[in-house]
């Protein structure tokens, strides 16, 4: 049931939130001039073009809550700061200056701040991704030149590859690893990690959503949307996705993890590992048109994994891969090398994440550049710290 672009609502450009009140989107507009004016006093047109507020709160779909009655934001507020004219050392010079200045505006705005550079000039060539196309779908300049993004070229959600779902189950299914760390563990999880456990743990649901409908080339970036589709699709074991699903749409909007405080954080994980197994192999036989075996089969190079189109990058991927494992990496593994290595991430992420969480098995210990029999927490750590890089 392929999606025209037509088919596709605009998001609100007047709101910031799904369905707060004026005093939620009150509090949430005099965050971003608090944001805007240390922005700008940081840097000044004409290297200054704009502030753009992406993410939920960018289109209309942002999460609050209330605090002893006080209306707040509960997501992050992400942003990109479009720059013109500077050349690498003052790009430099300026990330380290957003990073202090996002620091403290956390303590402002009571969530965590992030800001990322857009270069100007290479608008027009902008990658055709997830997060470029939905950045265009829906965002709010919230400082600078209104029609900023407009050198960007086109992007329908129709067109993307389902290589970037690829990517976007990598993503979530990194924190998932995050949560498997902390239960391996010997302390048991506290009050205030169970909070974060879960949203990480709905973040990878509602990722599931969202590779569901690009298989079915069906995607749509508003969440309102998403659910009243996916309620309509019919497939097998569409009740162990949407039980979780709708409890995931619900916590984004109007997070409230009280309720999950007695949980077993570990009886979640399972299932929701085994959710995200279960969607990522679906759609990875949809994408490479081959049937996936097991998991030890799908993590070879042989595999493509859909980050790389372009006939030249191999070479541009041995040279990535010289600089981050080495030279002779290059020589110990060719065919690993040839691949971007974000590629090796999502070849190894399932075996790490189905156990046994023991020595590493070879498959998974040659896409990550490590010894078969590695201890899964090492391995985990390597994973973790390449992800952060590519991801």
């Amino acid at each position: 049931m392929a999606l025209a672009e037509s088919d596709i609502a605009p998001p609100n450009p007047d709101r910031y939130t799904l369905d707060g009140n004026d005093s939620v989107e009150d509090r949430i507009a005099r965050d971003q001039l608090l944001v805007a004016d240390a922005v700008q006093r940081i840097l000044a047109p004409p290297a200054f073009r704009a502030l753009v507020l992406m993410g939920g709160y960018g289109r209309g779909e942002g999460g609050y809550v209330e605090r002893d009655g006080v209306p707040a934001p509960y997501n992050d507020y992400d942003y990109f700061v479009v720059v013109r004219g500077l050349d690498r050392s003052k790009r430099r010079a300026l990330q380290q200056a957003l990073a202090e200045a996002a620091r403290e505006l956390e303590h402002d705005v009571g969530v965590e701040v992030d800001f990322a550079l857009l270069r100007e000039e290479r608008l027009p060539a902008a990658e055709y991704s997830l997060m470029n196309a939905e950045m265009l779908w829906g965002h709010r300049v919230v400082a600078g030149a209104s029609d900023v993004l407009d050198a960007m070229p086109s992007m329908p959600f129709a067109g993307l590859p389902l290589g970037e779902f690829t990517r976007l189950l990598l993503n979530r299914g990194a924190l998932l690893l995050m949560n498997q760390q902390r239960l391996m563990e010997a302390s048991p999880v506290g009050a205030e990690e169970q909070e974060v456990f879960f949203k990480y743990l709905f973040k990878a649901v509602l990722a599931c959503g969202d590779a569901r409908l690009a298989g079915n080339r069906s995607y749509l970036p508003s969440y309102v949307e998403k659910l009243d589709l996916l309620r309509s699709m019919d497939w097998q074991d569409k009740d162990d996705l949407m039980g979780l699903y709708v409890q995931a749409w619900e916590n984004k909007f109007h997070p409230d993890y009280r309720c999950y405080a007695e949980e077993d954080p570990a009886i979640w994980q399972k299932q929701v590992v085994g959710l995200w197994l279960a969607t990522l192999s679906w759609l990875e036989e949809i994408r490479t048109g081959s049937v996936i075996a097991d998991w030890d089969s799908y993590c070879s190079p042989s595999i493509p994994k859909g980050q790389g189109r372009h006939s030249w990058a191999g070479f541009r991927n041995i040279a990535i891969t010289a600089r981050d494992f080495g030279f002779a990496e290059v020589l110990r593994r060719p065919r690993w090398s040839m691949r971007y290595p974000r590629e090796r991430l999502i070849s190894a992420l399932p075996l790490l994440l189905s156990g046994p969480f023991a020595g590493l098995c070879p498959a998974a210990a040659e896409a990550l550049s490590l010894t078969p029999g590695t201890p899964w927490p090492k391995a985990t750590e390597t994973f973790l710290r390449v992800w952060r890089r590519c991801a």
